[in-house]
């Protein structure tokens, strides 16, 4: 890893150090968080209500916290005090076991947490394009404490009680507000003109909404592994050690991706990197809708290298060539709030209603939202985009 200077060098590992946290936490509490809603003796359609909360609350606080780090920054200080009382909304839902209690403390929870990311991926990018550090070997540290997490809850949840998960994942909330903490404000912009309304309105052109919908189609797809798949798995009769192995496998391929890919990102290109995760997520799901064997399963978990992978660095990439850097954080709130707030947040409940009817069969529909993903990209792929947000 070629890094310029020392202070390139501290810089990198600051970044890093932020993700390294922060999905230490996720890689716990995406796998094992609907595990403990249903010991608790939330029914699925409950537990699909309660994801879908935490990510409709997006809509509300992403955009308000993009317009904030655009006008104010603090980048440092609001994130560490988001993650604080994210810990601390935690300590509060250990001790509830009824659904419109958990609703409530796991929806006010989210808003703490949920704008977090998107603020310190436009801080990363930002640094990243300004220092020429290489993004997706900082992002890859997420992915090798993602491992951690998942197969170090899955072995402590199958010597111990699944009710001991809350406690682990309020420790590494915890963590993620010292990274912030540690972790570099964002670069300093000019700020003379984001009140003028061309400043987020002109993001929205036709480019913007195709990439937004393609984008959103491959993420909700994910639906019902995010939701359920440790459910439909647990079900099939794997412990939750093996589980853990299941998504580990998947993000560890992610690695691998993230590790090569940004050496010849410039050459591959955003419309590439996204239609190979469509194709991949429209195979992924038609593959698990029918594999049981345990070893076909972590085979198949590859996929998410690029159902995953391939399309968060596309995103990635499409955002940081088309947004202006003064609107760069509203820009990355539009994008998380639409994709991970509006479509992801509409399609949780459905996804539980699904999987309730249907089981492992609610990966064909999953399969069918990648299909039409393709039709988006195809008609993206014949716009030309430019940088979005420049006077016209």
């Amino acid at each position: 890893m070629h890094i310029k200077s020392q202070s390139s060098l501290v810089l990198f590992w600051r970044l890093a150090a932020f993700y390294a946290a922060y999905f230490l936490a996720f890689g716990i509490y995406m796998p094992y968080w609907p595990l403990w809603l249903d010991s608790i003796g939330l029914t699925t359609i409950e537990i699909g209500w309660v994801l879908a909360g935490t990510f409709w609350i997006k809509v509300i606080v992403q955009p308000a916290v993009a317009q904030f780090v655009d006008q104010k920054g603090r980048t440092r200080s609001l994130t560490t005090s988001l993650m604080v009382l994210s810990s601390l909304g935690f300590c509060f839902l250990s001790g509830l076991d009824t659904f419109w209690p958990v609703l409530i403390i796991a929806v006010l929870t989210a808003a703490c947490y949920q704008p977090v990311l998107p603020v310190m991926e436009s801080v990363v990018l930002q640094h990243t394009k300004n220092n020429n550090l290489d993004y997706g070997k900082i992002r890859l540290w997420g992915s090798i404490t993602f491992i951690i997490g998942t197969t170090g809850a899955g072995w402590i949840l199958t010597e111990t009680s699944t009710k001991n998960f809350i406690w682990v994942l309020i420790f590494t909330m915890a963590l993620i507000a010292i990274s912030c903490a540690l972790a570099p404000n964002e670069p300093h912009k000019m700020r003379n003109n984001l009140k003028k309304p061309r400043q987020w309105k002109s993001i929205i052109t036709k480019p913007f909404i195709l990439f937004i919908i393609s984008v959103g189609l491959i993420q909700i797809s994910h639906s019902v592994l995010y939701g359920f798949g440790t459910l439909h798995w647990r079900d099939l009769g794997h412990n939750e050690t093996t589980i853990g192995l299941f998504w580990s496998i998947g993000v560890f391929s992610e690695i691998v991706l993230f590790a090569f890919a940004g050496k010849y990102k410039d050459r591959i290109g955003p419309i590439t990197l996204l239609t190979s995760a469509a194709l991949a997520s429209t195979v992924r799901w038609l593959l698990l809708a029918v594999l049981e064997n345990e070893i076909a399963l972590f085979v198949t978990q590859i996929l998410h290298c690029f159902t995953f992978g391939a399309a968060h660095l596309g995103a990635m990439i499409f955002l940081s060539r088309t947004i202006p850097t003064d609107i760069f954080a509203t820009g990355q709130g539009i994008y998380y709030t639409l994709v991970g707030g509006v479509f992801s947040g509409c399609m949780l409940p459905i996804s539980g209603i699904l999987f309730t009817s249907m089981a492992g069969d609610a990966f064909y529909l999953m399969g069918f939202l990648s299909t039409l993903a393709l039709l988006s990209l195809y008609l993206l792929s014949r716009c030309s985009f430019q940088t979005l947000g420049k006077d016209r």
